[in-house]
């Protein structure tokens, strides 16, 4: 199966979400072992995000949301 990789500015759309929480959220998947493989950084300027694995991140921090209520 092949990854489904988009940039920053598309998955800003995707996920509606501001490019500046797109950031914390990325820096914060680049800190767990299992996120570290979902972000592509080929160049300075290019990054690219696996689409699932962002889509993943989500629910995760949903259910430790939800742990705390």
């Amino acid at each position: 199966m092949e990854e489904n990789f988009k940039t920053k500015r598309d998955l800003s759309e995707i996920f509606d979400v501001p490019i500046k929480t797109l950031n914390n959220d990325l820096t914060e998947m680049r800190r767990m072992a299992e996120f570290q493989d979902a972000i592509l950084k080929p160049s300075h300027k290019r990054v690219y995000i696996s689409v699932e694995a962002y889509r993943r991140f989500l629910k995760l921090k949903q259910e430790q949301r939800e742990k705390l209520l």
